[in-house]
């Protein structure tokens, strides 16, 4: 059985003010709402991840671990 494994998170400039500890994921950083989504697309493509998006606006892709 596959664990599931956070890959990365999504936010914009008011997200990342603070300091955030993504532990073993990647965290990026988007200009706007607008690159946030093709930044969500991409990389949820790429890794054929799945998409959470969380209550305060962060995207949160997960997949599983291999």
């Amino acid at each position: 059985m596959n664990d599931m494994k956070i890959y990365a998170f999504i936010g914009l400039p008011h997200h990342t003010e603070d300091v955030i500890y993504p532990g073993d994921s990647v965290l990026l950083r988007a200009k706007d709402e607008e690159q946030q989504q093709a930044l969500m697309r991409e990389v949820a493509l790429a890794i054929r991840g799945d998409v959470i998006n969380l209550s305060n606006g962060l995207i949160m892709i997960v997949t599983n671990s291999r």
